[in-house]
C-alpha cells in the first residue's frame, strides 16, 4: 500500500460542509445553495485530493471548480461531470461502477481511494441509511479486512448516534469505521467513483 494509506490512518485532512454555509454553490435551476445544504461532492474532492496528493485544495476552491466545470446540478451536484474533470486536472485516473465488490477490491488492494454515493433511506423496505438519509457523497479512503474507512462530509458528533445507524459506525477521529457491506447497502444503485494515480510511461 502506498505512503498515503499509513498517513491516512492517524491525521486525515478533513472538512465538514457545515462549515461552509458562507460559500455559495448556486444551482443553475434557481440560484439557491451553498456549500453548508448542496457541497458534499466539492467536499468529499477536497478531501481526496488533500489526502491522496497531499494537494492543497480547500472546499472554497473546489466548489468554484465544479461551477466552473459544470458539475453543479440543480440539485446537488454530478460526479459523472465532476471526476473526469478532477482526474483531468490532477492527473488521475478515474472510473465509476455500481459494483460493491469492485469498488472494495479496489480498496483492498491499495489502489487510491474512492468517493461512494449513497442513496439514503428505503421507506419501503424499511432500511435506514447509515450515511445518509438521502443522496450523500462520502470519501472511503480504505479498507482493513471487512472494515471500510470513511470520510463523511457531513459528520459531527452524535450523527451516527441516532436509532437504524447507532452501533454500525465507530469513530476513530474524524474517520468513520463501518464494515464495507454496510456502505454498500448505502450505496444500492448508487455509483462508486475509483480515483488512482496514473501509471508512469513507459
Amino acid at each position: 500500500m502506498g505512503k498515503w494509506w499509513f498517513f491516512m490512518k492517524s491525521v486525515p485532512s478533513f472538512y465538514c460542509q457545515l462549515d461552509y454555509e458562507h460559500v455559495p454553490f448556486p444551482s443553475p435551476k434557481n440560484g439557491f445553495g451553498n456549500l453548508a445544504n448542496n457541497g458534499c461532492g466539492p467536499l468529499s474532492v477536497s478531501m481526496l485530493i488533500e489526502n491522496m496528493l497531499g494537494v492543497p485544495f480547500p472546499p472554497e476552491e473546489s466548489a468554484k471548480f465544479f461551477l466552473a466545470c459544470g458539475a453543479r446540478a440543480d440539485v446537488g451536484t454530478n460526479l459523472y461531470v465532476a471526476s473526469k474533470a478532477v482526474a483531468a486536472r490532477f492527473g488521475l485516473a478515474v472510473r465509476d461502477t455500481e459494483d460493491a465488490g469492485e469498488a472494495y477490491d479496489f480498496l483492498a488492494a491499495g489502489r487510491g481511494m474512492v468517493i461512494a454515493n449513497t442513496y439514503g433511506d428505503r421507506p419501503e423496505e424499511g432500511y435506514i441509511g447509515v450515511f445518509s438519509d438521502s443522496g450523500h457523497y462520502v470519501l472511503v479512503v480504505g479498507v482493513e479486512g471487512e472494515k471500510a474507512r470513511v470520510l463523511d462530509p457531513m459528520y459531527r458528533p452524535g450523527r451516527f448516534d441516532v436509532p437504524g445507524r447507532a452501533g454500525k459506525v465507530r469513530m476513530e477521529g474524524n474517520l468513520a469505521v463501518a464494515d464495507f457491506s454496510i456502505l454498500a447497502s448505502d450505496c444500492w444503485h448508487r455509483p462508486f467513483f475509483l480515483f488512482e494515480k496514473k501509471e508512469p510511461q513507459a
